[in-house]
């Protein structure tokens, strides 16, 4: 998902062929399946859609080290940098919405109304993370004073 001023804008999303067995508990937690990848692309198939998808971005996850690893790590195996600013819904949750047992994604989704039907899937954890984000971004904005106002007498 790309978020500009609150709003999604564009959003990206592919399968990736793992070029391997995905494991049993891999199959149980996401839903896809050896048969659902077969036919995807490759990683390096399309490393530069989805950097020219980032261009200037942040990246943005919950536990965002998680994924910007496995992202990295690719880059890496084509020797190539895959360098963003980043930025964890999760810790952002826990800084500026203190007080709940636990920041899982999908604990906070329920706590604040967000839609979560296909969890670990990218394309709904995306979207939950950019609510969050909004969140985030709306509880800062309140925090922040205003500028002071100058007033000419």
């Amino acid at each position: 998902m790309k978020v500009q001023n609150h709003e999604v804008v564009d959003e990206w999303h592919s399968l990736v062929n793992p070029q391997r067995s995905i494991p049993a508990r891999i199959v149980q937690l996401t839903g896809i399946t050896n048969e659902m990848v077969r036919d995807a692309p490759v990683f390096s198939d399309i490393a530069d859609r989805f950097m020219t998808f980032m261009g200037d971005g942040i990246f943005v996850a919950h536990n965002v080290n998680f994924d910007y690893g496995f992202l990295s790590y690719e880059y890496e195996r084509l020797e190539r940098r895959f360098r963003f600013p980043k930025l964890c819904t999760c810790a952002g949750m826990r800084r500026r919405y203190p007080g709940h047992k636990s920041y899982g994604l999908g604990k906070l989704c329920a706590i604040y109304g967000i839609e979560l039907e296909e969890h670990h899937r990218a394309p709904c954890d995306a979207r939950a993370a950019a609510r969050l984000l909004n969140l985030i971004n709306r509880k800062r904005a309140e925090e922040t004073p205003a500028p002071p106002v100058e007033v000419a007498a």
